[in-house]
C-alpha cells in the first residue's frame, strides 16, 4: 500500500510559505520604492542648490571683473588714495550682501510647538468625518485655547494633513521644505529656503544690499567706460567690450533686484505676504480680507526690523512677535472662540 503523503504535511504549511514569499515580495519592493526615494530626493537637493550655485558663480565673476579687470588693470592713472575709497565701498556692500545672503538661507525654520499638534484620538475622529459640520465640531473642540483669528474658505479652523497640527494664523504647509512655515512668505528658489517669519528681515536686506552692491558696481563700470571710450564707437577695443558685458549684465541684475525689492517694501509697508497678496485670508470674524494686518506703515515696518534701530542694517534678528499670533487692526478682527467656527 502507497502511503498518503500529503497527510504528512501539515495542513497550515502551505498558506504559511505563500505569506513568507509575500512578505519577502512585498519588502523587496518597499525597500526599492525607499532606494528611489533616496536617489530622488538627493536629484532633488542638488536640482535645489543650481540657482544658489549661479548666484555663487556671478558673484565670483563681479568681484573679478571689479577688482582685477577695473581696479587693478584699467583705473591705475588714479591715486592709491582714490583706489583705496572705490575698494573699501565696494567690499562693505559685498560683505553685507553675502551676510544677508547667507542668513537668508541658513536661517532656521522654527518647529511648531507641540500645543498646536492634533491628538491622535482627534485625528482618529477627524479622518473618518463624514461631513463639514462634524470637522468644523472636532477642529473647534481642539483648538478651543489656541489664539487664531483666520479660518478656510468654509469658515472652519486650518489644519494642515501632513503636518496634522492646528495652523496659526498666516502660516502655511511647503511643499518643498514639507513642514508648515510660521508666517510664510514664499519659497525662495535663490535662497533654497522658505521666505518666513524668522528670516524676512534678512531676506529683505539681502534684496537691498544685492540692489546697493549691483548699482555701485554698475555705476562704476559706467564711468570708468566713459572716461576710457568716451562713447565713442570708434575708439572701441577689446577692453572696452570686456567691460561691456559686465555692464548689460549689471543693468539686468540690477533691474531685477530693483523691482523685487520694490515689491517687497510695498507689501512690507502694508505688512502683507507675497501669499496673502495673491489670495486674501479668511477671518472667522471679519470674512475675506487683506487689510486686517495693516497697522500703519512705522507699525509694519518695525514689527520685521524691531524696535532697536541700530540693528535694522544688520541681518541679526530682532523682529517683534513669535511668529504665532499677530496684532490686527483694531475692530478688523477678533480672536476666535470655538463658537465663531
Amino acid at each position: 500500500m502507497i502511503s498518503n503523503r500529503s497527510q504528512s504535511i501539515p495542513i497550515d504549511t502551505v498558506p504559511v510559505v505563500a505569506q513568507l514569499a509575500i512578505e519577502c515580495l512585498t519588502e523587496d519592493r518597499g525597500d526599492d520604492r525607499r532606494q528611489r526615494r533616496t536617489c530622488c530626493g538627493c536629484l532633488e537637493s542638488i536640482f535645489n542648490w543650481i540657482p544658489v550655485f549661479f548666484i555663487v558663480c556671478l558673484i565670483v565673476y563681479s568681484y573679478y571683473v571689479y577688482v582685477w579687470h577695473l581696479c587693478v588693470q584699467n583705473m591705475k592713472q588714479h591715486s592709491a588714495i582714490v583706489l583705496g575709497v572705490f575698494l573699501f565701498w565696494y567690499h562693505l556692500l559685498l560683505l553685507m550682501f553675502l551676510w544677508s545672503y547667507w542668513s537668508s538661507m541658513w536661517a532656521k525654520v522654527m518647529p511648531i510647538p507641540a500645543e498646536w499638534s492634533i491628538p491622535d484620538a482627534d485625528w482618529t475622529r477627524l479622518s473618518r468625518a463624514n461631513g463639514l459640520e462634524e470637522r468644523r465640531h472636532i477642529l473647534s473642540h481642539v483648538a478651543l485655547r489656541l489664539p487664531i483669528t483666520m479660518c478656510d474658505q468654509n469658515g472652519v479652523v486650518r489644519y494642515c494633513g501632513h503636518c496634522r497640527i492646528i495652523k496659526p494664523d498666516r502660516a502655511h504647509h511647503c511643499r518643498t521644505c514639507q513642514r508648515c512655515i510660521l508666517k510664510m512668505d514664499h519659497h525662495c528658489p535663490w535662497v533654497n529656503n522658505c521666505v518666513h517669519f524668522h528670516n524676512y528681515k534678512f531676506f529683505l536686506l539681502f534684496l537691498i544690499y544685492a540692489s546697493l552692491y549691483c548699482l555701485y558696481a554698475l555705476v562704476t563700470l559706467l564711468l570708468e567706460l566713459h572716461h576710457a571710450w568716451d562713447f565713442d564707437f570708434d575708439n572701441l577695443d577689446l577692453n572696452s567690450l570686456q567691460t561691456m558685458i559686465p555692464i548689460v549684465l549689471g543693468m539686468i541684475f540690477t533691474g531685477v533686484t530693483v523691482i523685487m525689492l520694490g515689491l517687497h517694501i510695498y507689501l512690507l509697508l502694508l505688512n502683507r505676504t507675497t501669499m496673502e497678496s495673491a489670495h486674501a485670508p479668511m477671518f472667522c470674524i471679519g470674512g475675506r480680507t487683506r487689510k486686517a494686518f495693516n497697522l500703519g506703515c512705522c507699525a509694519n515696518l518695525c514689527e520685521v526690523f524691531g524696535d532697536r534701530w541700530y540693528l535694522w542694517p544688520l541681518p541679526v534678528y530682532s523682529s517683534r512677535g513669535d511668529g504665532l499670533t499677530f496684532p490686527t487692526r483694531e475692530g478688523s478682527v477678533s480672536s476666535a472662540r470655538s463658537s465663531d467656527f
